[in-house]
């Protein structure tokens, strides 16, 4: 059950990232590279579902 947590955590968190990054302002200083953002929101996101399904067996 903890697992299920944190894939939930995980794909929340990922969601911000990738939101955030379409909306930060263009001259913000972390998010100067745009690639690495996006990718690491959705990267989140993939492990957080990795995580449920291997929860529930299912991979």
């Amino acid at each position: 059950m903890q697992n299920i947590e944190i894939g939930i955590s995980m794909i929340i968190f990922g969601t911000g990232v990738v939101i955030f990054m379409t909306k930060r302002p263009p001259s913000y200083p972390l998010t100067s590279v745009n690639f690495q953002g996006y990718a690491g929101g959705i990267a989140f996101i993939l492990l957080g579902v990795i995580c449920i399904l291997k929860e529930l067996h299912l991979l």
